[in-house]
């Protein structure tokens, strides 16, 4: 499993992706690791292709880390 931290590349804030909002076309923020959202490794690619979309990337760095269940 995986989790994506978020960097803003203009304040260096950063924090952890909780859930993605399609409707909205945003991700919802955490600042707890632990409240992050698990994904397989296998949605990566597309969760990646859905934060570009929805312009994240324009101020945002991201990484994915993987985590111990």
């Amino acid at each position: 499993m995986v989790i994506i931290k978020w960097t803003n590349k203009f304040s260096n804030e950063t924090g952890y992706v909780a859930s993605l909002s399609t409707k909205n076309k945003c991700f919802i923020n955490t600042f707890e690791e632990s409240e992050a959202k698990r994904y397989s490794e296998k949605s990566v690619t597309s969760l990646m292709t859905k934060l570009e979309s929805f312009h994240e990337t324009d101020d945002n760095d991201f990484e994915v880390i993987t985590v111990q269940e």
